[in-house]
């Protein structure tokens, strides 16, 4: 069974609710954090002088290409001045004040290859700093190596989660993400070093190599990881479709549909995994 302490939401979307309040704004994440799901997916953004939360780095989509100015190059109250359709753009310690004050035990912070060098990574250290009583209601994914090392080494007891995906995967997109993708065998690797705690998992497609099929989400792979005492955290195969400035619109057609999504993360739920990051957090927590 899932229910909604296995749901974490994706970025403050829900499509199949009418009118719901923008993506990832402070009010679509202050309603999703009140309604008992495990947590929020929320993606840390760097101003000049501050950090905001929203997925991209700058402003073309947003604005319907009006404003095209990059978020690194605005000061944070102009960021968080811009009207949303239905919301605001909060800033990190808001949305931390949301986490904070919630039931929610399950929030995933997407740190991004680009925000995992040394300056960007310790403005961030810094704020988390600000933060360090809510620390456990954190997952930090898609970690590297030397950014699992110096987190660890501040926070030990931070739950940390590097992307895993089909060997397959890791070799045509982990150039388009910055490195970030890692296999199954290295997440182990980082295990044993206790440096993880958890993996986020990324399934892509179903193409395998020399147009054969594969699945990523299997009861073997989920196995080898609850094996090694690793949770299992992942997107559902409608996310790739729906995030924006990935691979250009790639689709997963395990999502050709709502039905044939909902059929298919029940049976990754049967394979074992633990959390589910989904646009379709009410649809899921009901199955």
């Amino acid at each position: 069974m899932i229910n909604k302490s296995n749901v974490i939401t994706h970025r403050g979307l829900e499509p199949t609710k009418i009118n719901f309040f923008s993506e990832s704004s402070y009010e679509a994440f202050t309603d999703q954090l009140s309604r008992g799901f495990a947590g929020i997916e929320f993606d840390p953004n760097p101003t000049r002088d501050g950090i905001i939360v929203f997925h991209d780095a700058n402003l073309t989509r947003i604005t319907s290409g009006k404003d095209n100015r990059n978020i690194a190059d605005m000061m944070t109250t102009e960021v968080t001045g811009i009207q949303l359709p239905n919301g605001r753009i909060p800033t990190f310690d808001e949305v931390m004040n949301i986490i904070r004050n919630s039931n929610a035990t399950r929030n995933a912070l997407h740190l991004k290859a680009r925000l995992q060098n040394p300056e960007i990574l310790g403005r961030l250290i810094n704020v988390l700093k600000k933060n360090e009583d809510i620390l456990e209601k954190l997952i930090v994914f898609d970690v590297k190596e030397e950014t699992a090392k110096k987190l660890k080494r501040i926070y030990p007891h931070l739950r940390l989660a590097p992307s895993v995906a089909h060997p397959y995967d890791v070799a045509r997109y982990n150039s388009s993400v910055g490195g970030t993708l890692m296999t199954i065998e290295a997440a182990l690797v980082l295990k044993q070093k206790g440096l993880i705690n958890g993996v986020w998992g990324d399934g892509w497609d179903t193409i395998g190599k020399n147009g054969t099929s594969k699945q990523f989400y299997t009861r073997e792979n989920f196995d080898r990881l609850h094996d090694a005492s690793l949770f299992i955290a992942l997107v559902t195969p409608e996310l790739h479709g729906t995030s924006p400035h990935l691979l250009g619109g790639e689709s997963h057609s395990d999502a050709k549909d709502l039905p044939t999504l909902m059929e298919r993360i029940k049976q990754i739920k049967d394979a074992g995994a633990d959390y589910f990051c989904t646009d379709y957090p009410e649809e899921v927590a009901k199955l």
